[in-house]
């Protein structure tokens, strides 16, 4: 069920253009969201992998811009929308989150494209919250609460399922994997490839318990959700956490988003911490969140995400998706760094499942 699309045809697709002056590219964003004239220029913001953050202060107050680093396919799109749906009904359920900027002229989407060298560049905004970043690896006890908290919430939002499917893909079998690489581009470098086939044990055996899952979660409550609740998508504000990033919400298995944001908020310099993660679940818990049995298959939130994110990295690293250059050469690390945390997580599935013990 991971969120990305099936393996494309090996014929690379045209990478974005490279940016102009920042101020113009600014200037039109200023003007197709109406957020008045510009009093500075845009500064970039760190994010996220996936896509550029700009701060940009017109007369009107502090915008977020979010550059996106988008697909022209018809599954992006389909994605995007549904994504834009649940990030919606989140916002009217009271969710706190930074708040969307629709385009100044009616537009069916609330991303904006805009000619950057003569290429179409997609644009969001939202306003811009000021608040503090978490430390990944000390989340505090509050914070870690509100987390169960919200996702119980989430886990409630009456989302109706799209015409054309929700944006889950199921994950490539390692044959496919080896057929990925076997056909690599000719400069695709030998050595990057040798370490990817290292890795294919792992990608079986990740997919084995993912496909043996499916007969355990039949029952199972789906829902339409963030999907990527994790502590670099929370800013601490004066008043509350908001949650942020919602370009990849979807629908999810209930249980596989909450264990798996329970891990990822449990981080310590070490390791995890037992008593981090069953704080998560058991706030979920008393929130109204349902019981999280202590098996694999409770996991395969975290196992999908990270084969599923493995694939679209590698599909980049050999040159199948839009993207430049440089982003083409750092998915080589990226590629290599997600199988290096799906084989770490198969190690620790006997540990957590008896840390959800502990909750029960």
């Amino acid at each position: 069920m991971s969120a990305v699309p099936p393996a494309p045809k090996p014929t690379p697709e045209r990478a974005p253009a490279p940016e102009r002056a920042p101020g113009s590219v600014a200037a039109l964003v200023a003007g197709a969201f109406g957020l008045g004239d510009r009093v500075e220029e845009w500064r970039p913001v760190a994010g996220g992998l996936s896509h550029r953050l700009f701060r940009l202060r017109t007369e009107r107050g502090a915008w977020a811009v979010k550059w996106l680093n988008r697909s022209r396919e018809e599954w992006w799109l389909r994605d995007h929308r549904l994504a834009v749906a649940v990030e919606r009904a989140a916002l009217a359920a009271g969710v706190p989150m930074p708040r969307p900027v629709l385009p100044a002229t009616a537009a069916p989407d609330p991303f904006v494209d805009l000619p950057v060298d003569g290429e179409p560049v997609s644009f969001l905004v939202w306003e811009w919250c000021d608040g503090e970043r978490l430390d990944a690896t000390a989340v505090p006890g509050t914070v870690r609460r509100w987390v169960g908290s919200t996702l119980a919430a989430l886990h409630t939002l009456p989302v109706a399922p799209p015409a054309g499917g929700a944006n889950v893909h199921p994950p490539q079998p390692v044959e496919e994997w080896r057929d990925w690489l076997e056909s690599a581009p000719k400069e695709t470098d030998p050595d990057f490839l040798r370490a990817v086939a290292t890795h294919l044990p792992t990608v079986a055996e990740a997919h084995r318990l993912l496909d043996a899952g499916t007969d355990q979660l039949t029952d199972a409550p789906r829902v339409f959700t963030h999907r990527d609740v994790k502590p670099d998508n929370v800013l601490v504000t004066a008043r509350t956490p908001v949650l942020l990033d919602w370009e990849g919400a979807g629908q999810e298995l209930a249980r596989w988003e909450t264990a798996r944001a329970a891990l990822d908020f449990s981080r310590t310099p070490d390791g995890r911490s037992r008593v981090g993660f069953t704080e998560v679940v058991a706030a979920y818990r008393a929130a109204g969140g349902d019981e999280l049995p202590p098996e694999p298959a409770t996991f395969g939130g975290l196992l999908d995400m990270r084969l599923g994110g493995a694939a679209f990295l590698l599909w980049r690293a050999l040159g199948h998706r839009p993207v430049t250059a440089p982003e083409r050469a750092a998915a080589h690390g990226h590629t290599l760094a997600y199988l290096d945390e799906l084989a770490a997580a198969l190690d620790h599935l006997p540990t957590w499942c008896g840390w959800l013990r502990d909750v029960r």
